[in-house]
């Protein structure tokens, strides 16, 4: 493209092509509401999702067209855009979707740059879980500075104060979301730190029953005469 900046990324397909993967992209991404594939490709169908959930908001006869026009399932996707996912962003304006990148998922071959396309807000986001276990983290080891976003037992760190404002700020009832997955979190580590007191122990017991057998079987399994 002489004398001009590059719009958009080619993908090395052709133009037909290019939108049948961003439509199939973004469909599965609607299906499933977090999708991994390489970082070019999440990109491209972060632009593609974004314009969907722009027009769910605008719930127009016009919207629901254009909309139909791009899911390859219609009628599976359609009402969840215009009832689920407009509700869901009603009061956001704009950022509907987040990339992430992760290790390349193809090390074997080509090493391409991977990513998680993600829909923001929802059940798989994974900036609220990783905000939750962090909160988890640093209330049970009290590092940080004193903050009250988030601060139920513990002081937690500037950085994380605005991750917990971040993730909650347009998440209907965010702040009660977000401190019921610190208690999932916090009882599934005293479950486990439970399972490992006691499997310490049984250890500790099986090593007292071994030398005990050592010291009255031997080694051939009968008593000693």
């Amino acid at each position: 493209m002489a004398g001009g900046a590059l719009k958009y990324r080619h993908l090395n397909r052709s133009s037909a092509h290019r939108q049948a993967l961003l439509r199939n992209l973004v469909t599965s991404l609607f299906e499933h509401e977090s999708i991994t594939t390489t970082w070019h490709k999440a990109k491209e169908a972060q632009r593609l999702a974004e314009k969907l959930i722009t027009l769910g908001k605008k719930n127009t006869e016009a919207s629901r067209r254009r909309a139909q026009a791009i899911f390859y399932e219609p009628l599976t996707h359609l009402p969840k855009l215009f009832t689920t996912l407009r509700t869901r962003y009603l009061d956001r304006p704009g950022g509907y979707t987040r990339v992430l990148r992760i290790e390349p998922q193809n090390k074997h071959f080509d090493q391409a740059a991977s990513a998680i396309l993600e829909l923001v807000d929802g059940p798989k986001d994974m900036r609220f879980h990783m905000t939750a276990k962090t909160l988890v983290r640093e209330r049970a080891s009290g590092s940080g500075s004193e903050s009250g976003d988030g601060d139920r037992g513990g002081a937690i760190r500037e950085t994380t104060a605005q991750n917990v404002r971040k993730v909650t700020r347009f998440r209907a009832g965010g702040m009660e979301q977000l401190e019921a997955q610190v208690r999932k979190l916090e009882s599934f580590l005293q479950e486990r730190g439970e399972e490992g007191r006691k499997r310490a122990e049984w250890k500790v017991d099986e090593g007292a029953r071994e030398g005990w057998r050592e010291r009255n079987w031997g080694y051939s399994g009968r008593p000693r005469v």
